[in-house]
């Protein structure tokens, strides 16, 4: 398992409906408009991977994107 992921939200498909940053505090902030983003681009460790993991797993319109980044890939 990767130590280190990137955290995204896509801010096209995102409904507002405030899920990640209930679920996640943490992680994901609102926008003005109610939008999702993440606080940091970049989650480390295994319990913070594992959240935000969780979180795009419930995110209902699938905005929510967690890519690991392997061992040698820049961060």
């Amino acid at each position: 398992m990767a130590e280190r992921a990137r955290l995204a939200v896509d801010q096209r498909a995102c409904v507002a409906s405030g899920l990640c940053a209930t679920l996640a505090p943490a992680l994901f902030r609102l926008t003005g408009d109610g939008v999702g983003e993440p606080r940091s681009a970049l989650v480390t460790g295994a319990a913070e991977i594992e959240s935000a993991e969780d979180v795009a797993g419930c995110c209902p319109s699938g905005a929510v994107l967690v890519t690991p980044v392997l061992d040698g890939a820049e961060g």
